[in-house]
């Protein structure tokens, strides 16, 4: 397999518009659906096999991406009253996908509540359009980048809404939560379509619920048959996902990667796991891997957002290449597992009023875990500010270098932070975006726990969307299941106390797979840390860093302070800056060099499309 260009659409209204259309069509674009009427509806570039479309009647609707759609079950629905209906479809499915329709004239579209799959919009020549990927809009509408949009992306982490910013001033994003209704006159509407489940199941119904969204969820996958490669680690998140895929019609190919840490904790339940598993296994010994940080020198081909897991892309294209050449169709990663299967200790405000002794037994455990001091920890938990008021004192914080407290996890979350290496412009421009964002933000849901969940669910789709584009390109594109609707509702629908609790490691999913994957493997109470692989990453590739920092963009933009961010990255690193804060910064960084070459290259010819000045192939360099 030699990988797919990256998948791009234009979502057009049912009305003429010459201009607009000829402007999207002159993308070079691969594909196009047309509305019952006969215009144009979507244009891009897509795998044929992800698209599912039907029509019965003024109704068409298209499901794009990993999904359970088939033609009989979309013409179905379709023919129905409430064929136009995104939600009560949307129900009935499984996988990962966009939806859209075309009914009598008015077009609607969704995409997922992690945003894995996004929506934005923009006018394209007075034409309100909606598009996949927020890059093909300001190519369309000629929009430069906005500084200071980009200098929000070295907060980390970066807090609600802030992350639904585009970094094109007129390119706005869809919220993950609401369906966009575009008519045949009038601008963009975004409705809501989902809300966080109010109900709390039992353990015995939650996990049943969480057991069947992942069933479903890998067979939305694995259905079509075919090489299905998937990550085993040995985890409780891979493990699982691995005996789910081994259900399907296709071969299983397992694969395990290695740690330059000859004690690293995956390689004897991996081995376990793989010894109860059919189909071929792979295992990729850190030597035989590109170093973490490695081609840092060379920024790629970017998405419409910098790459976030910037220290190990270099791997994320191997692998995908060495599948590709294997015959992989997919591969199935356990990421996403972390993020949905547990609650952070805020869950305590929720069974405080309800149940008060249980609540007071998990803060034990909590403070016995992580070292948490009595008195702290009640204040935190005391603290009532609502999310805008959070949102507005952490504004006054952001270049603190002292790292927050823990408790902070009882609140509505970790107080975003710039790196040391920030440059007063950065802070000046952040701060403010923050302060304006205050004074109308509302949380991802009511309860901070949920909200806290949603938050790192998005947070972490933001860097799978691009992992899934960068895959998709070079080999086999790499799939969430965890990430997909059905499995966040379960998830969120089960008792807080299940998911929260400081005494068991994930029983949510122990419970949900008890029958589906052999007990003894189910017994694993952690994870392989690949920190050392890290360190190692970093020394052996310093004098890159050093390279990228002695003519930094984000530098000559007034971002950063390159002489700060050398130290970092050839001296001591800065105690208390997580790494994911170097992550962010030298993802902006080769965003920004990519998007100026992009800029002044000359035209040229790129896989049969034509990649122009003024009307580039989106992406193309």
């Amino acid at each position: 397999m030699s990988g797919h260009p990256r998948t791009w659409f234009v979502v057009l209204p049912d009305t003429e518009a010459p201009s607009a259309v000829a402007a999207v069509q002159d993308t070079g674009a691969a594909r196009v659906l047309h509305h019952p009427s006969g215009r144009p509806w979507i244009i891009g570039d897509w795998p044929a096999a992800e698209l599912v479309t039907a029509r019965a009647g003024e109704v068409r609707l298209a499901v794009l991406g990993h999904s359970s759609a088939d033609t009989a079950t979309l013409r179905r629905h379709a023919g129905r009253p409430d064929g136009a209906d995104l939600t009560a479809l949307a129900d009935r499915l499984d996988g990962s996908f966009h939806l859209l329709v075309s009914a009598h004239g008015t077009v609607r579209a969704q995409g997922t509540l992690s945003g894995l799959r996004r929506l934005h919009h923009a006018r394209v020549n007075g034409l309100p359009v909606l598009a996949d990927r927020a890059d093909v809009l300001a190519e369309l509408t000629g929009q430069p980048v906005a500084t200071e949009r980009l200098a929000l992306r070295l907060l980390h982490p970066l807090p609600h809404p802030l992350a639904l910013l585009s970094l094109w001033t007129g390119v706005e994003s869809v919220p993950h939560d609401h369906s966009a209704v575009l008519a045949p006159d009038g601008p963009v509407r975004t409705v809501r379509r989902w809300r966080p489940p109010a109900t709390r199941r039992p353990p015995a119904e939650a996990a049943e619920a969480v057991g069947a969204a992942l069933r479903l969820a890998v067979a939305a996958r694995t259905a079509p048959g075919g090489l299905i490669a998937c990550d085993l680690s040995g985890g409780l998140d891979s493990t699982p996902l691995s005996f789910l895929a081994a259900r399907g019609p296709g071969d299983l190919l397992t694969v395990t990667f290695g740690s330059v840490d000859q004690l690293h904790g995956d390689a004897p339940w991996a081995a376990a796991a793989a010894a109860e598993l059919p189909g071929a296994r792979l295992l990729v010994g850190a030597e035989t891997l590109p170093a973490m940080f490695a081609g840092l020198e060379h920024p790629g081909e970017q998405g419409d957002e910098p790459f976030a897991w910037t220290r190990t892309r270099a791997r994320d294209e191997h692998v995908a290449r060495e599948l590709g050449a294997r015959g992989a169709r997919l591969r199935i990663s356990g990421e996403g597992g972390d993020e949905v299967l547990q609650l952070m200790p805020a869950y305590l405000r929720a069974i405080a009023r309800r149940h008060p002794v249980l609540a007071a037994r998990h803060l034990h455990g909590h403070r016995a875990r992580l070292r948490w001091r009595l008195g702290p920890s009640l204040r935190a938990l005391a603290d009532r500010r609502s999310y805008r008021d959070w949102l507005a004192h952490a504004a006054g914080h952001i270049a603190t270098t002292t790292p927050p407290h823990g408790t902070t996890l009882l609140g509505w979350g970790v107080p975003p932070r710039l790196p040391p290496w920030a440059g007063p412009e950065a802070i000046r421009t952040v701060r403010a975006q923050l302060l304006t964002a205050a004074t109308g933000a509302e949380p991802l849901a009511p309860e901070h726990a949920q909200h806290q969940l949603l938050h790192m669910v998005q947070h972490s789709a933001g860097a799978m969307r691009q992992a899934v584009e960068l895959t998709a390109r070079v080999g086999t594109p790499y799939t969430v299941p965890f990430l997909d609707d059905h499995v966040i509702e379960a998830c969120l629908a089960a008792d807080p106390a299940l998911l929260g609790t400081p005494f068991a490691y994930k029983p949510l999913l122990t419970l949900a797979m008890a029958e589906v994957v052999p007990a003894h493997l189910l017994r694993r109470s952690g994870k392989g840390d690949f920190s050392p692989d890290a360190y190692e990453g970093l020394a052996r590739h310093r004098r890159q860093l050093a390279d990228l920092t002695e003519r930094s963009a984000l530098a000559e933009a007034g971002l950063i302070d390159a002489a700060a961010l050398r130290r970092a990255c050839v001296g001591l690193y800065p105690p208390g800056t997580s790494y994911a804060a170097l992550d962010a910064t030298l993802g902006c960084e080769q965003w920004l060099r990519a998007r100026a070459t992009h800029r002044t290259a000359p035209a040229a010819a790129d896989g049969g499309h034509r990649n122009t000045g003024t009307s580039p192939t989106p992406g193309g360099h």
